[in-house]
């Protein structure tokens, strides 16, 4: 489960533009084991999605895992995982 503390953490590890480093989503996977993380664009992301957290240059969306297919969630109690929406600098 996906929880504020947990949510400060990833914050705090993507802080400083480590957001935008190659393979963040694996480097993520290897300090959290068990947990999914992807990244994309925040562009991808449905405007109606509230984020769970954001930095500068990043918004993070919770991610379930519980059904048949993973669906993008802003519900902190549904989230198994988190996607690392990167914004751009018009956003």
């Amino acid at each position: 489960m996906i929880t504020p503390e947990f949510l400060k953490q990833v914050c705090a590890a993507l802080a400083n533009g480590n957001a935008r480093m190659p393979r963040v989503d694996a480097s993520l996977r290897d300090a959290f084991p068990g947990v999914p993380f992807t990244v994309c664009s925040d562009n991808d992301i449905p405007s109606r999605l509230q984020p769970m957290a954001y930095g500068e240059g990043f918004v993070l969306y919770g991610i379930n895992t519980g059904g048949h297919c993973a669906a993008l969630t802003s519900v902190t109690e549904a989230a198994t995982g988190l996607a690392i929406a990167l914004t751009d600098d018009d956003d």
